[in-house]
Formats: C-alpha cells, sequence, structure tokens
C-alpha cells in the first residue's frame, strides 16, 4: 500500500544519534553513548554496527556487501563461522566461504573464518579464538555471521577480554559496558548461559538483572536496521529484496525520506551505491543536468583504479558499476517513484516523507508537523524509517522520541 504524505518545508541538521539533549529552542545535540566516539562506518555499510570504530559487525553478507566494505577502506573482513551453504537474504544469495574468499582477494583485503559451522559460539573459547584472529588483522575490520547477535556477542567480549588481558587497551570494557552496548544495539545477552560467559571473561561477578534492549522482538529478521525505540527502527536504502524479509520480519509500515524525482520544483534524484565509485558526487551539475551515471564521468572518479573487472562480474567490461536497480536506481540516480510502485505488490504500507538534507533546520517542529499520522502508523505496528544512510531518519526518530516522551 502507498501512502502520500504532503510534502512540506522541512529541513535538516547536523549528523549526531541517540540519547538526545534538547536546548530551549527546541533544537537537539544528539550524540551515541557507545564504547568511545561513534564514527559512521561509511555510507554504502550505514547497515554495520559498530564496536569500536575499528571493528564492526553485521549479519550474513552478499558479495555486493563484501564489495563495499573496500569501497569504503576495510582492511579486512571475518566470517565467525566457515559456512558453505549460508543461505539468501532477501533473493540474494549470501556469499559461501569460497565466494567470500574470492570477492576479499580480488579487493586486496584480507579474508578470515572462526568456528566451523556448528560450534559453540557463546562461550569463552570462541572470544579467544576470535581475538586471535582480530589481533592478526589490519583494521578497520567488518565481522560477520548469520545470525547477527552470534558475531555481536563475541566480538563485545573480545573488547572486554582485551580490556582484561592488556591495561593499555582502548576502549575499556567491563561487564556494565557489555550490557549497556549490546542494548543500545537490540541484542539482548541477559540468558543465565549468557552471564555467566560475560563474567567469566571479564572477571566480575555475574550481574544479576542487567539493561535489556526494549525494541520489538523479531527485528533482528531484518539486521539491517537500528533499533531507536520499541518498534520504531532506522535504516539506510532499502533493496527490491529487503520487502518480503521486513514483511516476514513484522515490520507493518515503511517511512521513506528520500526526496523524489523533483523537490521544490528542481530535478532532484539523490544518487545510488555504486561500486569502485565514491558516493560523495552530485548528481546534477549547476544546471540541474544529471552527470553522476555518465560514463565520462564515472571513469574520472574510479576509486580503485588497478581493481579487477572481474570484481564487478565475470563478463564486466569495466571494474565499477554504473548502475544500481536493485536500490530503485535508474540510469539517473535514485528513483523514487520506482519504489512506491514496487511497495504497491507489499502488504507493507509505505509513506513519502521527503526531507531534502542540504537545505534546512530540523527540530522538533518539523515533528509537530506530522505527529499524529506518525503515532497512527506507530499504532499499526513495528514502523522502519528510511532515507541514504540512515542520517535524516535517525534525527527524525530521535527527535519524535523526545517529543513523546515529554508530551504523553
Amino acid at each position: 500500500m502507498v501512502v502520500r504524505i504532503a510534502k512540506r518545508n522541512t529541513t535538516l541538521a547536523q549528523y549526531g544519534s541517540l540519547f538526545v539533549r534538547f536546548m530551549s529552542t527546541g533544537r537537539g545535540d544528539f550524540h551515541l553513548d557507545t564504547l568511545s566516539q561513534r564514527r559512521v562506518p561509511g555510507f554504502k555499510l550505514w547497515w554495520a554496527k559498530e564496536v569500536t570504530p575499528k571493528l564492526y559487525v553485521a549479519g550474513g553478507l552478499t558479495d555486493t556487501q563484501i564489495k563495499y566494505a573496500h569501497d569504503e577502506g576495510f582492511k579486512g573482513v571475518i566470517s565467525l563461522f566457515h559456512e558453505n551453504s549460508p543461505g539468501q537474504f532477501g533473493g540474494e544469495k549470501l556469499a559461501s566461504m569460497s565466494e567470500a574468499k574470492y570477492v576479499a582477494k580480488i579487493a586486496g583485503i584480507q579474508f578470515d573464518a572462526i568456528l566451523k559451522e556448528n560450534e559453540d559460539w557463546a562461550c569463552v573459547k570462541a572470544v579467544e579464538k576470535l581475538t586471535d584472529a582480530i589481533t592478526k588483522m589490519e583494521k578497520p575490520i567488518l565481522l560477520y555471521s548469520r545470525k547477527p547477535q552470534d558475531v555481536a556477542f563475541t566480538s563485545l567480549l573480545h573488547t572486554a577480554y582485551m580490556s582484561k588481558l592488556d591495561s593499555k587497551y582502548e576502549p575499556r570494557v567491563n561487564s556494565e559496558k557489555f550490557y549497556k552496548m549490546s542494548a543500545l544495539m537490540g541484542m539482548d545477552f541477559t540468558e543465565d548461559r549468557f552471564k555467566s560467559v560475560v563474567a567469566e571473561i571479564t572477571g566480575e561477578s555475574i550481574v544479576s538483572n542487567p539493561p535489556k534492549c526494549d525494541a520489538y522482538q523479531n527485528w533482528l529478521g531484518y539486521w539491517l536496521g537500528h533499533p531507536v525505540y520499541k518498534n520504531w527502527f532506522t535504516a539506510g536504502q532499502i533493496r527490491r529484496g529487503h520487502l518480503k524479509e521486513l514483511e516476514a520480519a513484522g515490520f507493518k509500515s515503511v517511512i521513506n525520506m528520500r526526496v523524489g524525482k523533483t523537490f521544490n520544483n528542481n530535478p532532484s534524484q539523490e544518487t545510488v551505491n555504486l561500486i569502485n565509485i565514491p558516493v560523495n558526487l552530485n548528481t546534477y551539475d549547476e544546471n540541474y543536468i544529471p552527470v553522476r551515471q555518465k560514463p565520462s564521468e564515472l571513469e574520472k572518479v574510479v576509486l580503485d583504479p588497478a581493481l579487477d573487472r572481474k570484481h564487478i562480474s565475470p563478463t564486466s567490461n569495466v571494474n565499477y558499476e554504473t548502475e544500481n536497480p536493485e536500490e530503485y536506481g535508474d540510469e539517473i540516480g535514485y528513483n523514487e517513484e520506482l519504489e512506491s510502485e514496487h511497495f504497491k505488490g507489499s502488504s507493507l504500507k509505505y509513506y513519502h516523507l521527503p526531507l531534502d538534507i542540504y537545505s534546512t533546520t530540523f527540530s522538533t517542529d518539523v515533528f509537530k508537523q506530522y505527529k499524529d499520522k506518525l503515532l497512527q502508523i506507530g499504532n499499526d505496528g513495528p514502523v522502519l524509517f528510511h532515507c541514504t544512510i540512515g542520517q535524516r531518519t535517525g534525527k527524525f526518530s530521535f527527535v519524535s522520541l523526545y517529543y513523546w516522551t515529554k508530551n504523553w
């Protein structure tokens, strides 16, 4: 179902994140209370969850996502398990061990896999094995597992393990910080079997009542999202196959905050991700002529000119992508009309609330314009706000949360 929300004069400010401190003007100063100051892993990796600025975790990866890691400057990729048949996600095949190694080899990044396919991950031995691999690999590293909670648990405990072994290791992590960070990531490790491992790794007493994430429990069915509060989640650009995954995970509505083909009477198609092409390039020139995806322009900005063409596909004539239809892209860039049309065949309700990232200031006044409709949408069930990388959606969601907690 497609629902149109009328465009209004809305604006955006500087990126922040979760715990909100508001000033008397109603404008907000956002920041994530993470283990260390947060660093975005890259526009193409908006779905990666930060453990530290050098370690990020994810669910099962496609070969495209591993290629994105190379584009964003990651030096290594670690799979928690040796999985030869990991299955699919959103209709796209997840990379097997041989496929992941092949992609990493062509890209020139390190790759390792740690545990046997059915080996226990919730134990001290698994953390020790992962620590050994991490310490030997150049960073930053993207760590993944088909079930993201597995790799989140072991990676977070790696930081606690290192804190105990090395007095100079940063960030310092104890049991309290482990549970705080896992809850922030939307993970629940409060079962007794997990608490025992945490206590053994940290050398501290078992925490009897650790903080617990209050997010909708089935959200990890769409692990790429980021929990905000209960049934509100944010994301970057979703792909065509993601609609079925969102339905299966129990989501009811998707709110798209990317601008459409036109905005304020001007052409306004945003960019799509292209392998081996930087993100921060304008779609149009000063005369609103679309230039970004012209082959002559793409050739000038290739991230890695020496990259083998096989990195794109076995039959590619160039070593970069020129279009991305999976992210609702056309020959110019992101096309919101393609996305809204695709939702017509889905049980998900689709709402378009375009916010231009470059033109406005974001405050609770913006949210007040939409609060009644958003409250209604939230009452229908889990909601995913999406934009390009989760920047607009994150700020809008957090301002919404602040407003509701202050006024209801």
